[in-house]
C-alpha cells in the first residue's frame, strides 16, 4: 500500500519507535492520529510533525481499555474521512529486577498493555476495517525478545512472543484485504530503554555493543514498518531488524 493520501494510527505515537513511524508515514504522504496515555507529550509531537509539512492529530488513548480503541478509530475516521493503516505499537517492560522479586501488578500491567491491548485492540479494529471497506494494513510492534530468550525480562518476552504468534494466525485476514504483520526490532533507543542515571545507561549500551552488536535508532524500525505498509505481498509477517543483520523474516519451523 502506497502510504500516499492514506490515513494512519499510531498508538504509542508521542515518542519512541511511535513518534518515528508517524513522521516516516507522514513524510511518504499520510495523515497520521497519534495516540498515546503520554498527553503532556503527544500534542507537541502531532505538531512537530505539521510544522515539517504533514497532517497530524493527537488523541489521548489507553490501550487497554476496548473503548478508547473503538474512539480512537471514530476519532481518526472523523477527522480524515477514513483509516487504511493501523499501528499497534504501544508496550512496557516489566522494569529490572529479578520476575520473582517483582510486585505482580508490576508484570501483570506488562501482559495487560503488550499482549492483552494488542488482542482487544485488533478485535474492535478488524470489524471497523471490514465495515468500512477497501484493503488495510495492521503493523504490530512486537520484539526479538519474543524470538530469543530474555531472562531479564522474561514476561515481556513472553508477551512480544504471543504478539508474533496472534499475528501470524491472522495471516488469512488478506484474503479479505487486510494485512497483519509484525515488527521485532533488537533493543532500540527508546525512553523505554533510557531509565536511570546516565551511567546506568552507558552500562546498558555497553553491554548490548557486547551482545547484539549496539542499540538500534527508532528510525530504523519505522523503515521496517514503512516497509511492511508498501509491500502488499506481505501478510503474517515476522520482520526481524537488528544491528547484524538489517532487515530480514523470520520463518516457521516446517
Amino acid at each position: 500500500m502506497d502510504p500516499n493520501g492514506k490515513v494512519a494510527i499510531v498508538s504509542g505515537g508521542a515518542s519512541g519507535i511511535g513518534f518515528a513511524t508517524a513522521k516516516l508515514l507522514a513524510a511518504n504522504g499520510a495523515k497520521v492520529v497519534l495516540a498515546d496515555l503520554q498527553d503532556d507529550k503527544g500534542p507537541g509531537a502531532a505538531q512537530a510533525i505539521e510544522a515539517a509539512g504533514g497532517a497530524a492529530r493527537f488523541l489521548r488513548s489507553d490501550v487497554t481499555q476496548r473503548g478508547d480503541v473503538q474512539a480512537l478509530l471514530a476519532f481518526a475516521a472523523g477527522e480524515f474521512g477514513r483509516v487504511d493503516i493501523i499501528h499497534n505499537n504501544a508496550g512496557v517492560s516489566e522494569g529490572g529486577g529479578e520476575f520473582f522479586a517483582l510486585p505482580p501488578e508490576q508484570w501483570e500491567r506488562t501482559i495487560a498493555v503488550n499482549l492483552q491491548a494488542v488482542i482487544g485492540a485488533t478485535y474492535v479494529e478488524v470489524p471497523f476495517l471490514r465495515k468500512q471497506g477497501g484493503p488495510a494494513v495492521i503493523v504490530n510492534t512486537a520484539s526479538m525478545g519474543g524470538l530469543v530468550p530474555m531472562p531479564t525480562s522474561p514476561v515481556y518476552a513472553a508477551t512480544k512472543a504471543g504478539v508474533i504468534h496472534f499475528t501470524r494466525s491472522l495471516a488469512y485476514l488478506a484474503n479479505e484485504g487486510i494485512r497483519v504483520c509484525a515488527v521485532c526490532p533488537s533493543f532500540t533507543d527508546t525512553p523505554m530503554v533510557r531509565r536511570g542515571s546516565e551511567q546506568q545507561m552507558a552500562a546498558t549500551f555497553q553491554a548490548m555493543t557486547a551482545e547484539v552488536g549496539g542499540i538500534l535508532k527508532p528510525e530504523q524500525i519505522a523503515e521496517g514498518v514503512l516497509q511492511l505498509v508498501k509491500d502488499d505481498e506481505r501478510a503474517g509477517a515476522i520482520m526481524r531488524v537488528t544491528i547484524r543483520g538489517g532487515i530480514d523474516f523470520a520463518r516457521e519451523r516446517r
